[in-house]
């Protein structure tokens, strides 16, 4: 058990710098319109993601994540999103990327008015080197509608 531990950390400690498995650690703003607007009050909200992109080959990475929105006291949301990623270069150290990603928001609103609704989006983003940023274009079932900003950290994990 001991050598398997020792092997685990030594991969993830001299592992290739640009690995294949990306963890993104990040904080978001965003502009609400709309219905969604209206709901709360000032349409402006601020949130955190934590995200894991995998590479499908030297363009497309596969991504998953889990993010936490606030607009107001009022409303905050816990989206699970899952999409694809297509780089315009085959480089990992600086590359400009769209995206577009669907999943499922736990929305919780007021006083006990919780629901979930499907989401989906997509977005232009770049890279350089560890820092990222992506501005998306958001849409739930029920029509609301925000734009986003998300600026992250990219942790490359050694496998």
């Amino acid at each position: 058990m001991a050598r398997i531990v020792f092997l685990l950390i030594a991969t993830l400690a001299c592992g290739d710098a640009y690995a294949q498995l990306d963890l993104n650690l990040g904080v978001s703003g965003s502009r609400s319109y709309h219905c969604l607007a209206d709901f709360t009050d000032s349409g402006i909200g601020y949130g955190v993601r934590v995200e894991m992109a995998g590479d499908l080959n030297d363009r497309f990475q596969f991504i998953g994540n889990l993010s936490y929105d606030r607009h107001n006291s009022e409303y905050s949301s816990l989206p699970v999103m899952a999409g694809l990623r297509v780089s315009t270069t085959s480089d990992d150290d600086m590359f400009c990327y769209v995206q577009a990603t669907a999943g499922s928001a736990y929305r919780v609103m007021g006083e006990g008015d919780n629901e979930t609704a499907w989401v989906a989006n997509a977005g232009i983003g770049t890279v350089w080197n560890r820092l990222g940023a992506i501005v998306e274009y958001n849409v739930s079932r029920d029509k609301w509608s925000w734009a986003s900003f998300h600026t992250f950290i990219r942790l490359p994990l050694g496998f």
